[in-house]
């Protein structure tokens, strides 16, 4: 497989999905969860249907059972079934409630809504253009996969994983939101008219950013950048600005120093070896940047996350 950029992406920002909770609201429900960093959230409804809707008024969306809805950007969001409610916050609602097993139960009779509550993240609340393209609401609707019959498979296996409450469902539940959240990148790459998922459906375009992603190292420049995606330096600046929202060099120097926060974590490659294959002329510049950057030199960066050395 080539240029699989989105795999890319999330393999080195390090993308890793957990669950917070599953719900169990009997009667009418109006509940806030508050915003928190660049968390990726997650509420699929297992039973019943539920509002979701960021209150800033951007977005609204009516879930039905098996859809899942996912707040990118890591804004507040309340969870609603009789929109005439004053939302709680989360805590508050889980004082009313009772926690037990993983499960927030709220109310004593009336109709009942289950849901799962999870959340994906990159490593140290990394960021990259790919978030920043994406809708502050999405929605993935098994009534509308018709065409993708591996996302309705998704969809359906958290859902009944979510209900099984196994030993090991907590890891299983995991990888499946993760997977889902791969997956909806994935179509809205197809769909986005503009933003860094616009421009993976560029094939001129994609073959720039699939050259700095694959070959960090070389001595790139403006000119070759141009003419690995076949087009003019004044062409390929443009467009790749309009769509990422940064200079090509700028991404370049970005995706260099994501990938070198990657290999101290994830390697035991000495510091000149991540310079070299990260594309610094030497272990002094290269840490040089990196703690103007970072706020904290390499080799620090290393032992306080625990990363081979």
């Amino acid at each position: 497989m080539t240029n699989d950029l989105i795999s890319d992406i999330c393999r080195t920002l390090r993308l890793t999905g957990d669950v917070y909770f599953r719900t169990l609201f009997r009667g009418p429900f109006a509940v806030r969860v508050p915003a928190n960093r660049r968390d990726i959230r997650f509420h699929q409804v297992l039973q019943g249907q539920c509002m979701v809707r960021l209150p800033d008024g951007d977005a609204t969306v009516m879930l039905e059972e098996g859809d899942i809805a996912i707040i990118p950007n890591g804004a507040a969001q309340d969870l609603i079934l009789d929109c005439d409610i004053p939302p709680i916050g989360l805590d508050a609602a889980m004082t009313a409630g009772r926690f037990t097993d993983g499960v927030l139960s709220v109310g004593e009779t009336g109709t009942v809504t289950r849901l799962l509550c999870g959340f994906c993240a990159f490593h140290d609340g990394l960021d990259h253009p790919v978030l920043g393209a994406l809708p502050p609401l999405m929605t993935v609707r098994q009534s509308d996969l018709g065409a993708e019959p591996w996302s309705v498979a998704a969809l359906r296996l958290t859902a009944m994983e979510a209900d099984l409450n196994a030993q090991g469902g907590r890891e299983v539940l995991t990888r499946l939101l993760e997977i889902v959240f791969l997956q909806a990148l994935r179509r809205q790459a197809v769909l986005e008219g503009s933003g860094f998922l616009a421009a993976l459906s560029d094939a001129s375009l994609r073959r720039g950013i699939a050259a700095i992603h694959e070959r960090p190292a070389e001595d790139w420049t403006l000119t070759t950048l141009a003419a690995e995606a076949g087009m003019s330096r004044a062409r390929f600046a443009d467009r790749f600005a309009t769509a990422v929202g940064m200079a090509p060099i700028a991404y370049l120097r970005q995706w260099r120093l994501l990938r070198a926060r990657e290999l101290l974590q994830s390697t035991d490659l000495d510091m000149a070896e991540i310079a070299e294959r990260c594309g610094y002329r030497s272990v002094p510049s290269f840490s040089a940047v990196f703690k103007r950057t970072v706020g904290i030199g390499p080799g620090t960066f290393r032992r306080q996350r625990g990363g081979a050395y």
